[in-house]
């Protein structure tokens, strides 16, 4: 009786850890440009630190899809797509202290990958971007003192 719950309770974990891993597409209904990132330190204290993570998009302003969050270097933040120059561009601020994603225990990523996750026809789904540029940091001057 054991030997048959053990082997049950084997068999829903292999179930469970099946549907909870995030499925990449091949074809995506959208290009993706040259992505960079870039470290950044405020000039006081309580502006704090981070990376920032510039992903180009060509989404049209009448499609389906809604860019939700984006996975990079073990941190998930939901993704913010701006208009910059006329291009549509995901932009993400991942502060220094943000905490570690266990959604993206499952993606195996280097440190110059990231994964969008997208909705189209209300499915979620998951797109990667490969060889993100990384740039020299970005400084910001403090106050000045008196």
């Amino acid at each position: 009786m054991k030997y048959l719950y053990s082997c049950f309770i084997l068999f829903c974990l292999c179930l469970t850890s099946c549907t909870s891993q995030k499925k990449l597409q091949t074809e995506i209904p959208f290009d993706i440009g040259k992505a960079t990132c870039q470290q950044y330190v405020g000039g006081r204290e309580e502006s704090g630190s981070g990376t920032e993570l510039k992903i180009p998009v060509s989404l049209l302003d009448n499609s389906d899809i809604e860019v939700s969050e984006v996975y990079f270097r073990g941190k998930q933040v939901k993704a913010l797509v701006h208009t910059v120059e006329n291009k549509k561009v995901i932009v993400v601020r991942i502060p220094k202290d943000s905490p570690e994603s266990a959604e993206t225990l499952d993606l195996s990523l280097n440190s110059d990958e990231a994964v969008i996750s997208y909705l189209e026809n209300g499915e979620i789904r998951y797109a990667k971007v490969k060889d993100i540029k990384q740039k020299q940091p970005l400084i910001y001057k403090g106050a000045p003192k008196n």
